[in-house]
């Protein structure tokens, strides 16, 4: 073999090992090191030094959450429950803004953690984060302790890492504040436990109009929360919270969705929302922050006296 030809095949080689190890590189070393990352991320929201602590907070005693809820004011409040997908946050920020108005977003820790960039969103809007619970469970009064806990530390937790401060309000739906569940709001590092006085679901204000009419219902002083989310029923004690919701949108996916179900108007909750604020404002009701309503401590039940027999 010539010396030309002995170099070429040197020269394809060379070229032939270098694209293997940048193949590697690019391929191998890369997607194991986002593997690792991920599982780090999902590791992390797990939050399992946070439930143990607050364990040991209700072992030694924790008093309950104080509860906000209607007072005596012209004002009103706007919470809004589930946190929404991107677009849709953007314009009610961009609503809220536009009237100088405050809201608290109620997520959960679930849909946080994958939409990170609407978390950033609303912390830099400089708006309120509340906690939903980790999947937006109905009825958290009644759930287990382990699970109770998981629900709330997973959320602070994830909320914490993605918009660097603690959530210190805590909502769930159809739920009733109870000591319990007060006391372990605050062994899980929140102050205050939110309970509305008004409420609807986008699509419920059709027009400016009945954004008026609405308006007229909701008395003084009153905290209205806005339904974005649909509730989370609890099928099993025991059951895992992961399996509970899909991820991002708790919508259903096409194939659930019958073929004969017809089809509704879309709902523009941003447009719902300038409606409302419009109507609040032009009879006096200004939105103001949820820190401004009427604080209520939870004081348990005096135990009943023994009735003593006579003689």
């Amino acid at each position: 073999m010539s010396l030309r030809k002995m170099g070429l095949l040197a020269v394809l080689g060379i070229l032939l090992c270098a694209g293997v190890l940048m193949f590697f590189r690019d391929h191998v070393i890369s997607t194991t090191g986002a593997q690792d990352e991920i599982t780090d991320l999902s590791s992390l929201y797990e939050a399992q030094e946070e439930i143990a602590a607050a364990k040991e907070q209700l072992q030694k005693g924790a008093e309950p959450a104080e509860i906000l809820t209607k007072d005596a004011g012209s004002h009103v409040a706007i919470v809004i429950d589930g946190l929404p997908d991107r677009t849709t946050t953007a314009r009610l920020l961009d609503v809220l803004k536009k009237h100088g108005a405050s809201a608290v977003f109620f997520v959960e820790g679930q849909n946080a953690a994958n939409q990170p960039e609407t978390i950033q969103l609303i912390r830099e809007a400089g708006q309120e984060i509340g906690n939903y619970t980790f999947v937006g469970i109905a009825a958290a009064q009644g759930l287990p302790q382990d699970r109770l806990l998981a629900e709330i530390c997973r959320t602070q937790k994830v909320v914490e890492v993605l918009a660097a401060t603690k959530p210190r309000l805590f909502r769930a739906p159809r739920t009733a504040y109870n000591e319990e569940l007060l006391c372990a709001l605050r062994a899980a590092g929140i102050d205050y436990a939110v309970k509305e006085t008004a409420h609807y679901a986008p699509g419920h204000l059709k027009d400016a109009a009945g954004a008026i009419a609405y308006a007229a219902t909701v008395s003084p002083g009153s905290i209205i929360a806005i339904d974005i989310a649909k509730p989370v029923e609890a099928a099993a004690k025991d059951a895992p919270v992961e399996d509970l919701r899909p991820a991002v949108d708790k919508q259903p996916t096409l194939e659930d969705k019958s073929e004969e179900e017809p089809k509704k108007a879309p709902v523009d909750a941003a447009s719902e929302l300038d409606w409302l604020l419009t109507a609040l404002k032009n009879t006096g009701k200004k939105p103001a922050s949820i820190y401004d309503f009427r604080k209520i401590r939870y004081v348990p039940a005096a135990p009943a006296a023994t009735v003593k027999e006579g003689r």
